[in-house]
């Protein structure tokens, strides 16, 4: 299982304080652990009708081994189901059981410029040079759920088209609204006229890829390059040290173009479930030998 790279400070954003506030704001219980010296875990907990209090652990913990993570998930003692997100552990053994298995996440360590751009690979830096050659004009603002309707109006349509599903609207606006000029928004324009934007979430050191839209003439003039590139500009001259660009699941165009930024793939520990009275009856439940998770 792969871990975080040299130098990588681990504070995905489900893990992060703007992703707090913003879970409080909604009325979400918030529960944030400290765990040894660098280590700490954040907990929501929500009640449902009928199955009552569900607690959720979503790329978590961080800054800590997979013995001190499952150390710390036995003697963690909550009332209701708890279900893991894992961000890179297995706790297979820990009293937990496996629900789905691990992705991976594309992650960028932000440096130079120089060192950004000597690490893209030969097709994606091609592709940045020739829209840097077109003049288009780029801007970087803070999200403004009114300003930018036309942004998640497109993501909306994308979503329905693509059959997947991001963030609830109120959710976007809630963390704009509780962490002011944290929600960036990266916009190509020719002329007047926008023919790319991204959406990202900025939760220092990291920063996370939120969403993408592009009309045909921006694809077609690789406009999601430039956007890109002139965040982690922006991002790396701030003292950010890692650009989350999420999910790695296809098609199989997207990814590339994510990793051929440099970024690394990260392997993540996949979910699992524990439920108390079960685990203190038969602390060592695991999915049975040659059975598929």
């Amino acid at each position: 299982m792969r871990r975080y790279s040299s130098g990588m400070v681990p504070n995905p954003l489900p893990q992060s304080d703007e992703y707090a506030r913003t879970l409080r704001a909604l009325g979400t219980g918030v529960r944030i652990d400290t765990i040894s010296d660098a280590g700490r875990c954040l907990i929501q907990t929500r009640a449902f009708l009928l199955i009552g209090q569900v607690n959720l652990i979503s790329r978590g913990p961080v800054g800590v081994t997979p013995d001190d993570a499952a150390a710390y998930l036995h003697r963690l003692d909550l009332k209701g189901p708890l279900v893991v997100n894992a961000d890179n552990h297995d706790f297979r053994g820990a009293g937990h059981i496996r629900l789905a298995r691990a992705k991976s996440v594309a992650l960028l360590s932000l440096s130079s410029p120089d060192a950004m751009r000597a690490a893209f690979h030969q097709k994606w830096r091609n592709a940045l040079n020739r829209v840097e050659d077109t003049g288009l004009r780029v801007t970087n603002t803070p999200y403004h759920p009114v300003r930018h309707n036309w942004v998640t109006a497109a993501d909306d349509a994308q979503q329905k088209a693509k059959r997947y599903r991001n963030w609830p609207l109120s959710l976007l606006n809630t963390f704009a609204a509780e962490n002011p000029g944290r929600a960036r928004v990266i916009t190509a324009f020719d002329a007047k006229t926008p023919l790319a934007a991204m959406l990202f979430l900025c939760h220092r050191p990291w920063a996370t890829y939120h969403i993408g839209v592009t009309l045909p003439e921006g694809r077609r003039r690789n406009a999601h390059n430039l956007t890109l590139w002139h965040m982690m500009l922006w991002l790396a001259a701030r003292g950010y040290t890692t650009l989350d660009l999420g999910l790695l699941t296809g098609p199989d165009s997207l990814d590339r173009f994510k990793l051929r930024t440099g970024a690394a793939r990260h392997d993540l520990g996949g979910t699992w479930l524990r439920l108390p009275r079960i685990r203190r009856q038969f602390p060592s439940i695991q999915v049975p030998s040659g059975q598929k998770a």
